[in-house]
């Protein structure tokens, strides 16, 4: 990697956006993005994620060689995101931890670029919602596209592992753990103590819901 001139591509790539906002949509702390402004080289993979963010050339961003922007061809309009066969409990159900592979769900580069900031399909996948309790925001049935990246127990609507069941639930963090919340208020919300955080695994953000009208 050019050290030299790295830091110079990431001034770029920032442009007015702010440091805080910048470093949240890839992933990593302001004080790491502050590093490699220094000219602190990021890991490959956090590299590889300012370049799948921002929409350019990773060899133009790490070495500057080559054309600056990914390429825009016919063939690399679409992205297919992987959607398996678990499914997340939306009230009650077990996840298949042998999650199966069933096809690809194809989004346009732009699509993504624009409401997610990413720009390819790593760390996404889209799996199936089951039961009633997120109604009405997430219904049974619905497909949610989970960005695994975003895997910290954040406030907001996140798919995780509780008791080797696998949930899509809102959650919202409080001083002596978090609570969990579903939209349906026929269901009570609950809380996870510190103790029992360390038996909940959060297998990412929901980020995007898709449904059929009219089942």
């Amino acid at each position: 990697m050019n050290t030299d001139t790295f830091s110079i591509r990431l001034i770029e790539l920032i442009g007015d956006e702010s440091k805080a906002s910048f470093a949240k949509k890839c992933g990593f702390s302001e004080g790491a993005l502050k590093n490699y402004l220094n000219d602190s080289m990021p890991s490959a993979d956090k590299a590889l994620r300012i370049a799948d963010v921002c929409g350019v050339n990773f060899r133009w961003l790490v070495d500057g060689i080559g054309p600056k922007k990914q390429d825009t061809s016919e063939e690399s309009v679409y992205i297919g995101i992987p959607r398996y066969d678990a499914r997340l409990a939306a009230g009650a159900g077990a996840f298949n931890e042998r999650a199966r592979r069933i096809d690809d769900i194809p989004f346009t580069r732009e699509f993504l670029q624009r409401k997610l900031g990413r720009n390819t399909a790593d760390g996404l996948a889209i799996l199936e919602a089951r039961g009633d309790s997120m109604e009405p925001t997430i219904g049974d049935g619905d497909l949610v596209l989970v960005d695994r990246h975003q895997d910290a127990p954040e406030d907001g609507i996140m798919a995780f592992v509780l008791d080797d069941t696998a949930y899509v639930k809102r959650i919202r963090n409080i001083p002596d753990g978090i609570e969990v919340i579903s939209d349906n208020r026929v269901y009570e919300p609950y809380r996870l103590d510190h103790a029992r955080l360390e038996t909940l695994q959060i297998i990412g953000r929901v980020r995007w819901v898709g449904r059929v009208l009219g089942r």
